[in-house]
């Protein structure tokens, strides 16, 4: 009884996800070819001029330059977006002199709207909403799902043989 009790604890540990206590980045929540740092005087200007332009841009309203930069390196790096700062341009530009290889990703603006819509349309190819670079291409759904459903039945066949021996027995 005690085997089945531990056994059991240790599935449920398992099929459980791990979370990270770091919390969720912004950088996965949109699919938008270019971020927008804004703050907030200039999001509302910055989401009027996306609209507008009708280009495929997510504005990001952050409160604090530690946040701007903790986020940061996750669109440049882990998601490989282009960046307008529109607010925090000393936190940016800080953040490229630290980090050179970015600077082609990222380019500072003030909070003005033509001086906006300019960097958005050249960011956006001649404002035409696609992007500069070509799209990455991103691994299917099927093959993790299918290696998912593989390794549940090859666990389930073990654990299943497991606990019939041991009912017999």
């Amino acid at each position: 009884m005690k085997i089945q009790l531990i056994l059991t604890g240790l599935m449920i540990l398992g099929m459980v996800a791990a979370v990270s206590a770091h919390g969720i980045h912004i950088a996965t929540e949109t699919d938008a070819d270019v971020v927008i740092i804004a703050d907030q005087d200039s999001a509302d200007l910055a989401r009027r001029v996306v609209s507008e332009l009708g280009v495929n841009a997510g504005v990001f309203e952050f409160t604090s330059p530690g946040q701007v930069n903790h986020e940061l390196g996750h669109f440049i790096f882990d998601h490989d977006y282009t960046v307008l700062a529109v607010a925090y341009q000393d936190t940016v530009e800080e953040f490229i002199v630290n980090n050179p290889q970015s600077s082609d990703q990222i380019r500072v603006s003030a909070a003005e709207e033509e001086e906006i819509r300019n960097n958005l349309m050249e960011l956006t190819e001649n404002g035409t909403g696609e992007p500069t670079t070509p799209p990455v291409e991103e691994s299917g759904f099927l093959i993790p799902f299918i290696l998912g459903l593989l390794v549940g039945f090859v666990a389930g066949l073990g654990l299943g043989a497991f606990w019939m021996k041991r009912k017999s027995a």
